[in-house]
């Protein structure tokens, strides 16, 4: 089914929003279309993006949050920097011609290289990843998650495509974009607790207690969505799928499972999700270079574990148990992963020169 707010395209580009005028449509976003656009003074390179016009309450409130929490997190460097943002009155032209204003929400961010999903959608351009691209790439990623919740906010719709690419030299990072579902942990709940049940958008990368009609509304809910996230999000860099679509299959079943459970006052043990999760953990590590399985299970295990009050539990290791911050010891595993990776490489260049 066609998406309606591609019909959009080609009334806004050329259109100028604030001082910019946009260009060519980046992309798709959960609430509307990314165009590249200009500075009309300065001629610098940008990325608006446009809320289509819509009725739909909810989207205007998402769009509205999300400019609202990059204001807050703008000196974060793991999230896309706010440039400006407003609303603007468009005089469109209908049949014959007639003016229509239209009024049009928009954000001024900068101008990532692309979207990790974008690198790892290409079975090709991801099997060209080195294994020490993988694991720092999504370093960045722990970090950029860490950052945000020191800032009291939590993302919860974290998947490559809401992950941007920063390109400065050799380096690429990554900022995490599309805040419209994201948390103000500050802040007591916004919407009625039923809509919390249940996740929303892309079910593919919902984690199990949203699909299972077991969502929560207190600071701890929302973090264990985001280390689940997290955790797919390692998945997604070696698989190129997420963790829900490998370890639930069909995802819709499980959803109308837990509707009726929902419907008749039970909830289900969502342990009984173990198994498949373990399986799934043991395939992923699998793919991955013998020298960091270990670490690479503890940490999937930890942060994709089926139930979300595990993946709060504390580190395995007693040598990260005096951080307060829960990511901590992910990243320390993942500075281990990396170095396991140069030291496998360095010894690799030794065997050749030996064998020369």
């Amino acid at each position: 089914m066609t998406d309606p707010s591609t019909a959009w395209i080609p009334v806004l580009t050329g259109q100028k929003v604030g001082d910019y005028a946009l260009g060519r449509c980046l992309g798709r976003g959960g609430f509307g279309l990314v165009f590249e656009a200009t500075n009309d003074a300065t001629k610098a390179s940008v990325a608006v993006k446009v809320l289509t016009p819509t009725t739909d309450t909810d989207a205007v409130i998402d769009f509205d949050n999300e400019g609202v929490l990059l204001r807050k997190l703008n000196t974060c460097k793991g999230v896309i920097n706010f440039v400006d943002g407003g609303t603007q009155v468009l005089q469109l032209h209908g049949p014959g011609g007639v003016p229509i204003p239209i009024e049009i929400r928009f954000h001024v961010l900068t101008l990532a290289s692309g979207t990790l999903e974008e690198l790892l959608l290409d079975p090709v351009a991801r099997n060209q990843l080195s294994w020490e691209e993988r694991l720092r790439l999504w370093r960045w990623a722990v970090k950029s998650l860490m950052q945000m919740h020191g800032a009291s906010v939590a993302h919860r719709d974290l998947k490559a495509s809401n992950c941007l690419l920063m390109v400065q030299g050799n380096v690429t990072r990554v900022r995490f974009a599309d805040l419209g579902r994201a948390k103000d942990l500050s802040l007591g709940a916004v919407r009625d607790p039923q809509t919390y049940l249940t996740g929303r958008g892309d079910f593919r990368f919902a984690s199990p207690e949203a699909l299972l009609f077991q969502g929560g509304v207190t600071p701890d809910d929302f973090l264990a969505a985001d280390y689940y996230g997290l955790g797919s999000l390692l998945v997604e860099i070696t698989t190129g799928q997420s963790m829900t679509t490998l370890a639930i299959g069909d995802i819709h079943a499980l959803m109308a499972q837990g509707f009726a459970d929902h419907q008749a006052g039970v909830q289900r043990d969502i342990n009984g999700l173990g198994l498949r999760y373990r399986t799934v953990v043991s395939e992923v590590i699998a793919l991955m270079p013998p020298s960091i399985r270990d670490d690479a299970r503890a940490v999937l295990t930890s942060l994709c574990h089926p139930n979300p009050a595990e993946r709060l539990a504390q580190t395995p290791y007693s040598k990260d148990r005096a951080s307060r911050e829960k990511l901590a010891w992910i990243l320390r595993r993942v500075d281990i992963m990396i170095r396991r990776i140069e030291i496998d490489a360095r010894d690799a260049r030794r065997r050749e020169r030996v064998s020369a």
